[in-house]
């Protein structure tokens, strides 16, 4: 099967760039992929950029194409919709989460979110709390699906001693930076030689940077954007998800697959990935005293730790790419009849 695939792509990083790799890797179909013109830098021209070009790539290439498969809903969704209409294939939207948690909150988002959502022929969501917000969106039942993302278990981890706090993530407002190097600062009062990692880049990475200075924070790195976590992992003792919302949190589940317990928030999809007290501490969101809490209690009791880490990697094995691409060939399957 040829299918025409409207995503994010490399060279961005991010979950849902990590998902479709994961994904199309471990199936059997040929993915014509279209994604972002380059050089495009502001949001609002992006996704107009995206439409236009897409739409031009999507006609062009479409040629033996029996699917349409968006990840996201807008732009991509919308421009799925385009090119069923046009090319009079069937349409798959995947939603991750802010597209449909935060773009349609806005009244002119919410209506371009339910195009998209309305003109799928059957809509995905990475998790249960996707899935819901999609039903309150007047998405019909019956053409949601949820399918967990999944993890690539390494084949030994060994627990990093130490006091380094790991964050994994977009610097943009949505995932709590600022609650993270505010709680930060009760840590290092309790557990000086505690340290903190913050790897990847955004719009708000600039304003952290300043926060973290004007809280005369030390030990606190900025590392950018890594295509390679394998160290970042491995090299720290718990990983913090202080998001203000999160459609699933794959990042939490990598961590946990390598024995590291998670601290995060309960928001969004978290709290099916990250098991309160089981794998990992749940706070409330924009609370750092209660993440302070978390995260010290974490680093500082060593039989709390182990109990964790045991669990969370035991736990994220019940999640697999495989499982989650052949739930997907499911779903083209449908369609498809």
């Amino acid at each position: 099967m040829r299918i025409l695939l409207l995503t994010q792509w490399k060279p961005a990083r991010g979950g849902v760039v990590t998902h479709v790799e994961r994904v199309i890797s471990r199936m059997p179909h040929e993915f014509v992929i279209v994604t972002y013109p380059r050089d495009v830098r502001l949001p609002l021209l992006r996704a107009v950029a995206f439409l236009l070009w897409g739409l031009a790539e999507g006609i062009m290439r479409h040629r033996g194409c029996e699917l349409i498969h968006a990840h996201y809903a807008v732009p991509q969704g919308l421009l799925g919709v385009l090119l069923k209409r046009i090319l009079k294939l069937p349409l798959v939207v995947t939603v991750h989460g802010s597209d449909v948690l935060r773009l349609a909150e806005t009244k002119a988002g919410k209506v371009l979110v339910g195009l998209a959502l309305n003109g799928a022929d059957a809509v995905v969501a990475v998790s249960n709390f996707l899935g819901l917000r999609l039903r309150e969106l007047g998405v019909p039942p019956g053409k949601i699906r949820v399918i967990y993302g999944g993890v690539e278990l390494p084949e030994k981890s060994e627990a990093a001693p130490g006091k380094r706090v790991l964050f994994v993530g977009s610097l943009v407002e949505q995932k709590g930076v600022d609650v993270l190097l505010r709680s930060f600062r009760r840590v290092k009062e309790q557990i000086p030689e505690a340290e903190l990692l913050i790897v990847g880049d955004g719009r708000e990475r600039e304003r952290l940077e300043e926060l973290s200075r004007s809280l005369g924070l030390r030990d606190v790195h900025f590392e950018g954007a890594k295509e390679d976590l394998e160290a970042y992992y491995s090299g720290s003792r718990v990983l913090a998800l202080p998001s203000r919302t999160e459609g699933f949190g794959l990042v939490a589940l990598e961590a946990m697959a390598r024995g590291l317990p998670v601290v995060a928030t309960r928001t969004g999809g978290i709290p099916e990935v990250v098991l309160h007290r089981r794998t990992g501490i749940l706070v409330e969101p924009d609370n750092p005293e209660a993440l302070a809490e978390a995260l010290i209690e974490v680093l500082s009791n060593g039989e709390l730790w182990k109990r964790l880490s045991s669990r969370a990697r035991e736990w994220a094995s019940k999640f697999s790419w495989d499982r989650t691409a052949a739930e997907y060939e499911e779903v083209y399957r449908e369609v498809l009849a």
